[in-house]
């Protein structure tokens, strides 16, 4: 599965100061009242000139599993900086009661979509190529695998509304 790794307060207090967009990010998820709906969040993510130089300096990766680098959590949000080494990627799942929003940072993300079949095994039914800069949004009925399907790193920055609780994984067809 995940290697999933709360920051430390102090890095993260670190981050904040030397990315005031990461910041103003953060700012504003406090002060949505309802929670952010995924047009907003895909709003607020896209082309977000995250300092990806800066993140990188601070999070953790994991040669074996991708790795959740959690920044930011409360009742209503999760901020999560993900790290995929090549060839690393999610089991099929939903997101059970939250919704994902998440930019690109660096590399390229797979998404490949699913459906149930009568046996309520996993289709893949359609596939996409997020570039750097490109937000993904996945509504909590959504079925999806991210992967990095490429010879380099990916990192996506990932908000989850409200924080991921828990998903259903889903075994696939093929």
């Amino acid at each position: 599965m995940a290697d999933s790794r709360l920051m430390d307060p102090d890095v993260v207090a670190e981050l904040r100061a030397a990315d005031s967009e990461l910041d103003n990010l953060i700012v504003w998820l406090d002060e949505q009242t309802p929670r952010p709906g995924l047009e907003d969040l895909g709003k607020r993510l896209a082309n977000l000139p995250i300092d990806v130089a800066g993140l990188r300096a601070h999070i953790a990766s994991n040669q074996d599993v991708y790795c959740r680098n959690v920044i930011a959590r409360n009742d209503d949000y999760e901020v999560v900086a993900i790290l995929w080494t090549p060839g690393q990627d999610t089991p099929i799942h939903d997101h059970s009661g939250s919704d994902c929003a998440f930019v690109i940072l660096d590399g390229l993300s797979t998404e490949t979509i699913y459906e149930l079949n009568q046996n309520g095994l996993a289709i893949p039914v359609s596939k996409r190529i997020y570039q750097p800069g490109e937000v993904c949004a996945a509504d909590e009925p959504d079925i999806h695998r991210i992967s990095n399907d490429t010879e380099s790193e990916l990192l996506n920055l990932h908000v989850y509304t409200p924080p991921l609780g828990g998903f259903r994984i889903f075994e696939g067809a093929e």
